[in-house]
């Protein structure tokens, strides 16, 4: 998809509170976007942040939900091509197993196995869990 500046979207030069990121596009809600262009950067800098926004408005990956933030990222710095086999690998990492417990105990069990001493301190002091030693 191509996008028309002064249309779809809008490019601000401001000065960012700090130097963290050169750039940063933001949805307008109405379909259009504004791309923040951090001053502090030099030119070089700025216009490959603008270069990296746009990617990121090209390739829609403001509606993209099946895949993870770095690899959004990674497909507008160039470094990682969306096709087909990576969309189907990140399904693949997506699709999680789901445990399912026989009853309330056999959750709680393994709730507990896997809970931090931290975790567990917390639950007894908050009265949950029997202290230790009592059972």
């Amino acid at each position: 998809m191509k996008y028309v500046e002064g249309v779809d979207y809008w490019v601000r030069l401001v000065e960012f509170p700090n130097m963290a990121s050169p750039s940063v596009a933001v949805s307008n809600g109405d379909g259009t976007f504004t791309i923040y262009i951090n001053s502090r950067f030099s030119p070089e800098r700025r216009a490959a942040g603008l270069r990296h926004e746009l990617e990121h408005l090209e390739g829609e990956h403001f509606y993209r939900d099946d895949l993870e933030l770095s690899e959004l990222e990674a497909a507008a710095d160039g470094r990682l091509s969306l096709s087909a086999p990576a969309r189907r690998a990140a399904k693949k990492r997506e699709a999680r197993a789901i445990p399912l417990y026989e009853s309330p105990g056999a959750f709680l069990e393994d709730f507990l196995r896997r809970a931090s001493p931290e975790s567990l301190r917390l639950l007894r002091i908050s009265g949950l869990l029997p202290r230790a030693g009592r059972e």
